[in-house]
């Protein structure tokens, strides 16, 4: 599988995102997955994303949370000991090094909360047993299920917009019908409507 950075740099992404998490749910009170959002939506995820030194390195986690929610930074001292908001931070960088995706996808897959439940008893394992936990809701035969949830459509509504029959669009998503496989009008139909590229679709 390649990643999108080198191993050597993931414990940088792990602690600091860990930590993020850890200031912002139990110092300022933030609700898990709305801080998760923020962070995924946010441009300091992509820096994250690709263990962007520049953007990362040198600024400690009270200086990146800042960022995430855009105000001054607060300074908070770490627990002593790594809470659960803590190891979803952690895992969640884990994870994303090692599927090479976004956190966006990782938390539209599993969000944090339900990761949270997760916690018990996959903190006292070792970090690569956390990719079971995304493992088979990453496992998807094509991206067109995803890309079609994540614009909100019906497989109804996909098929209006697109002009493309809802029977094709369910064969494809069963994977009845191997999408590559379709015609190139069909393509461009379906990533026209899903605001994508045919890349995204078949890959």
């Amino acid at each position: 599988m390649i990643h999108p950075y080198t191993e050597d740099k993931l414990d940088l992404t792990m602690g600091a995102l860990g930590e993020m998490f850890e200031l912002a749910v139990m110092n300022l009170k933030m609700d898990i997955d709305y801080f998760a959002i923020m962070f995924a939506n946010s441009k300091i995820s992509e820096s994250f994303e690709k263990c962007d030194y520049i953007n990362i390195y040198g600024k400690s986690s009270n200086e990146l949370l800042a960022l995430v929610i855009g105000k001054e930074p607060q300074y908070f001292d770490q627990p002593e000991y790594a809470t659960p908001a803590y190891w979803v931070g952690y895992m969640l960088a884990y994870n994303q090094w090692y599927y090479n995706c976004t956190f966006a996808d990782l938390l539209f897959h599993v969000p944090a909360s339900k990761l949270l439940l997760n916690y018990f008893p996959y903190h006292e394992m070792d970090i690569t047993k956390s990719t079971e936990i995304f493992k088979k809701e990453l496992a998807i035969k094509n991206k067109l299920k995803l890309l079609r949830l994540k614009k909100n459509f019906s497989q109804s509504e996909l098929a209006f917009i697109s002009g493309v029959p809802l029977r094709n669009i369910k064969a494809y998503e069963r994977g009845q019908i191997e999408l590559s496989k379709a015609s190139g009008e069909t393509l461009y139909q379906l990533a026209t409507a899903l605001n994508c590229t045919i890349e995204q679709l078949i890959v």
